[in-house]
């Protein structure tokens, strides 16, 4: 182990080091917590969200605290779980005792790590001993990122989401540390692997090869038996022990004498002047001029010293540090106090006191949590059962337990703290206090902030164009893409090894889930899958965005199905957009919206390509169909606000078609791309194409046929939309209407009938060119060449291709692409795909199996199942192989 770096010895003051109007988190672990001190003078130190606050604090103990609460006193809890987070943790059964504490103000860090519980008398008035680390310094760092495994590991133990979601903000807090920072050993010692004894052990054999020369030891617990100390003495074998000892000293004097008379070591007694309670939690060694100190918040017991957890031991936490032998002995004296040695026959008079813990009810509520409409959910050890109830002390609920598990009030609950009964009144858990999930999660943002509503990619400026209010309206009233920092990976920011030491606790990819499940922007979606459309809905907020209006501004009265209809008898037609054309004479910043219109464009392909996250189902089964549908809506009133006025919209002509066929593609599916309808089950396919809204296959159709109208590189554009078409046919997206007519009409100038739509968009359905279509499909899949050739005359076969740039055939993921791309394009069911150099042949037939010669003289193989359209769709989802399809 690499030598530890002796910090200077001096007073701590944790209150004003810690509690300062500068952080922006704090975290404390605690055996126990005044809550009214922390609630009525801790916490007002701390200043204003955003702030992250948890207390993690014995289970038993905290239990204990609010049983005793009295009921005129619920009022002091009116912060706890709303601006800051309580748990109590009891992992193994035994207590949970360390005492740590970390702040974070702008880029600095301290952490303290000592003897001293989160209350008075721990932090400024007992008798304890901290050490104090900053970050910025090789051994801060170390000690840092030690404490950040740590608490990762006990966070992991409890398995509590909300808590986990606050260490993932605090993780995102912690300043990386500077690159060339020289690696120390950290100081700090965990039980959670290996015992505080055997980790001391172990160092001091490495430091002080020729042994131990003095032992002191001060604690105001021992066992019952001193077995702690025992085994201390064994591993250790100091050649002298001084004991420190007050009258309150919990200790089994007859049994420590026999302790320090074994192996011949020579022993001291020392009592505190004055005779006060001594807190602090000591173990030094010295070996010639050299000494270590082992502080924290171990007692000289087995559970703290000799034990791990889940074998019988507290948690615990502990530093050792190296220092000289005079500032070792220095430690145990605090100040204005002096220790005067006793004859060690004294040592009879000292008796172990026991002190045990109320009897532990049958069941742990671990936390509760309120929802909208006041009902309560539950956690508790073991899971709760249908017949017992929710008690707030002056109500009572039944719990429900719906199809996932989640344990659940029938109705509401006021109360602040709730316990678990059962059908007869008898108290079965401890009481937890409710938690308020909003008010938590807003805690830890600044939600006044200019620009925390942006989504990436815009700035504060944007906001001044229609365009931006609409993308800012979208990003906040719809997910429509989900951020990378919510995984714990990338949050934490961990190094390898400590990775390593969180094990493979799932709970990280649950609290996603449920993270994700509570986005409030999760209700937007169940209002979108309607016939009518009444100024209420989504879609009508939306354009009133794009408009710049306010909903009360908004004209009212209007329902019916059709978009595309109040779209065009919305009150800026095309009369009030010349006037407004006419009005607007100043000079105008082009360059300016030419920014707005890359930022708009990127910002809007980047969502397009977000749908297909699997993530997005957790915050609404069918949100890549809602987001598909307001996209829909917008690019249709933007693409009529274009042609009527184009110089007050940001997006081209251009622009608007390529974004419409990149959200249809990843929507629909289509050529070469999957798309979404094609990745979901079929129930949940069948689903998303009832929900969605009346309007919405006429808007799909106008918006299809403006890509493909007659005009420049109208056979480029074809060949560009067919494969999307064919797919939004395929999934029912396409009805033109009359109305579909109307809106085309108002865009071109000139009269479009139903008929005219209908027909030009089969056509451009079945439009055959075949050396457009792949050179464009060879461009997409990045092959050297590809050639469509008339059939070798197999009746099954109908299609041949020629293909240079694929070497395996099995292992290359852009053939079943291509295969899926040429069966929509030719309407073809069996195709044969050469490689140009003659090396391999491949053959495909629905509802056969594939056969392919792989090289050169080799044999023809069979795939392992017939081969179909959704085969190929689940291959090109999974971004996969034929080789996954052959033996």
């Amino acid at each position: 182990m690499t030598d530890l770096v002796a910090p200077s010895v001096k007073r701590s003051h944790p209150v004003d080091e810690l509690f300062t109007g500068a952080a922006s988190a704090l975290w404390a672990t605690t055996y126990s917590v005044d809550l009214s001190l922390f609630n009525e003078f801790l916490l007002p130190r701390l200043g204003e969200p955003p702030l992250n606050v948890v207390v993690l604090a014995d289970h038993r103990r905290l239990a204990t605290s609010l049983d005793r609460l009295p009921a005129d006193a619920v009022d002091a809890l009116a912060a706890v779980n709303r601006r800051w987070l309580l748990r109590g943790v009891r992992p193994g059964g035994q207590a949970f005792h360390p005492k740590t504490y970390l702040a974070v103000a702008g880029t600095r860090v301290t952490l303290l790590v000592g003897s001293g519980n989160l209350s008075m008398t721990g932090l400024d008035r007992g008798r304890e001993v901290f050490t104090s680390f900053r970050s910025g310094t090789p051994i801060g760092d170390a000690a840092i990122a030690s404490w950040r495994t740590w608490v990762r590991r006990v966070v992991g133990l409890v398995d509590d989401a909300v808590l986990a979601q606050r260490l993932l903000d605090l993780e995102a807090r912690l300043p990386t540390k500077p690159a060339g920072t020289p690696a120390v050993a950290s100081p700090m010692l965990h039980n959670l692997d290996t015992s505080l004894a055997a980790q001391l052990k172990t160092i001091l054999a490495e430091q002080a090869p020729s042994g131990i020369d003095e032992l002191l030891l001060s604690a105001p617990y021992y066992d019952d038996d001193a077995e702690a100390v025992g085994r201390l003495l064994t591993d250790l074998r100091p050649r002298h022990v001084r004991i420190f000892l007050t009258s309150d000293t919990s200790v089994n004097g007859d049994r420590l004498k026999d302790q320090l008379r074994v192996g011949g070591t020579t022993a001291d007694v020392l009592m505190y002047q004055p005779d006060e309670f001594v807190h602090a939690k000591l173990v030094g060694a010295i070996a010639g001029s050299q000494g270590w100190l082992l502080s924290g918040s171990a007692n000289l017991s087995r559970a703290a010293l000799t034990r791990t957890v889940g074998r019988g031991g507290n948690v615990e936490v502990a530093v050792l540090t190296k220092l000289t032998a005079d500032e070792t002995r220095a430690v145990f004296t605090p100040p204005e106090t002096t220790a005067v040695g006793v004859d060690l026959d004294r040592l009879k008079s000292w008796s172990f006191r026991t002190e045990p813990e109320p009897a532990a009810p049958a069941v742990r509520l671990i936390s509760a949590a309120a929802e909208d409409g006041g009902r309560v959910e539950v956690a508790s050890e073991p899971t709760a059962e249908p017949h017992w109830l929710l008690d707030d002390l002056a109500q009572r609920q039944p719990l429900t337990l719906d199809a996932t598990g989640r344990a659940i009030t029938a109705g509401p609950l006021a109360g602040r703290l709730v316990r678990l009964i059962d059908a007869d009144g008898s108290i079965l858990s401890n009481q937890v206090v409710v938690d308020n999930t909003s008010a938590l999660s807003a805690a830890l943002t600044d939600a006044a902030r200019p620009g925390n509503d942006l989504p990436d990619g815009l700035t504060t400026g944007d906001l001044d164009t229609p365009l931006g209010q609409v993308l800012a309206w979208l990003h906040r009233n719809l997910v429509m893409e989900l951020s990378e920092k919510v995984t714990p990976a990338a949050a934490g920011g961990l190094a390898a090894d400590e990775e390593t030491e969180q094990g493979s606790d799932d709970l990280w990819g649950r609290l996603e889930r449920e993270q994700l499940g509570r986005d409030p922007r999760a209700s937007r979606y169940g209002r979108m899958w309607s016939d009518t459309l009444d100024d209420s809905e989504p879609i009508i907020e939306l354009l009133d965005a794009l408009r710049a209006r306010t909903p009360s501004e908004a004209a009212t009265g209007r329902t019916g199905h059709s978009l595309l209809e109040r779209l065009l008898t919305e009150d800026i037609d095309a009369e009030d957009g010349k006037r407004e054309a006419e009005e607007d004479s100043k000079p105008r910043r082009w360059q300016l919206n030419a920014r707005v219109r890359i930022r708009a464009r990127n910002l809007l392909r980047r969502w397009a390509d977000a749908q297909t996250d699997p993530r997005l189902v957790w915050v609404e089964p069918l949100a890549p169909a809602g987001n598909f549908t307001m996209i829909a809506g917008a690019l249709a009133k933007l693409t009529l606000a274009t042609a009527r006025t184009p110089d007050h919209v940001a997006l081209t002509k251009d622009d608007l078609d390529d974004l419409w066929l990149r959200w249809l593609g990843v929507f629909a599916g289509g050529g070469t791309h999957a798309g979404w309808l094609n990745q979901v089950d079929q129930n949940t396919r069948t689903n998303a194409q009832r929900r969605l809204p009346a309007w919405l296959p006429e808007t799909a159709a106008a918006l299809n046929w403006l890509t493909v109208r007659p005009g420049p590189a109208h056979r480029e554009r074809i060949v560009q939309a067919q494969p999307l078409i064919i797919a939004a046919l395929n999934h029912d997206l396409l009805d033109p209407t009359d109305e579909t007519a109307r809106y085309l009409s108002a865009i071109t100038g000139h009269t479009v009938t139903r008929a005219e739509i209908d027909q030009q968009l089969v056509d451009a359905a079945t439009y055959i060119d075949d050396d457009l279509w792949c050179t464009r499909t060879a461009a997409e899949l990045t092959l050297e060449d590809l050639t469509l050739k008339a059939p070798p005359g197999a009746a099954a076969i109908e299609v041949r291709l020629d293909v240079r740039g694929i070497t395996d055939p099995l292992l290359d993921p852009r053939l079943p692409r291509l295969l899926a791309a040429t069966r929509q394009y030719r309407r073809c069911r069996g195709i044969v795909v050469y490689a140009t150099d003659g090396s391999w042949r491949l053959s495909i037939i629905d509802g056969k199996k594939i056969a392919v010669r792989p090289g050169h003289g080799q044999r023809f193989i069979e795939s392992t199942e017939p081969v179909s359209d959704h085969v190929l769709d689940q291959i090109n989802t999974a971004i996969g192989v034929l080789a996954d399809l052959f033996p």
